[in-house]
């Protein structure tokens, strides 16, 4: 949790979500790269273009995209609503009074201490909300208190 003003509780992404997928992506980078260098030695021709193009897609997902997403991604919940902006292009707001949150499901990945892969999914009326990467002790925190206000209903 980052703060919490007048009863609003206000959480952003995980930085361990942002570090780990900065592994995997970087990852499959550094294989994809690897066997278009290994076929640059056989065959010249479009193999360079392919690289060029794989090198800035990559480029711009972890310098642009992934950075935007955990910058801009972030969950405000008080005991009448819940408000979760999310995006990388646009900020997609959703709103969500918390009389309609009728179930509360929280998921931890087996290693989310440590990678913040984990995720609260809040069932309503018709509608439902993922908020993922957050932190292991911001998804029990989330999950209790909503949990407790579905409860005193």
């Amino acid at each position: 949790m980052i703060s919490e003003i007048n009863g609003i509780r206000n959480y952003k992404a995980s930085r361990r979500a942002m570090t780990a997928l900065y592994m995997i992506t970087g990852s499959l980078a550094c294989i994809g790269v690897l066997f278009l260098m290994i076929d640059l030695f056989t065959e010249t021709k479009l193999i360079l273009v392919k690289l060029i193009v794989r090198i800035t897609v990559y480029g711009l997902i972890l310098g642009v995209i992934l950075p935007k997403f955990f910058k801009s991604n972030h969950i405000s919940i008080s005991a009448t609503d819940i408000v979760c902006v999310r995006g990388v292009l646009t900020n997609r707001t959703v709103y969500m009074p918390m009389d309609a949150v009728k179930s509360v499901s929280m998921v931890i990945s087996p290693m989310g201490a440590r990678t913040g892969l984990n995720f609260i999914v809040l069932n309503a009326l018709g509608a439902r909300l993922i908020v993922p990467f957050l932190d292991k002790e911001d998804c029990i925190d989330i999950y209790s208190f909503v949990n407790e206000l579905i409860m005193k209903r």
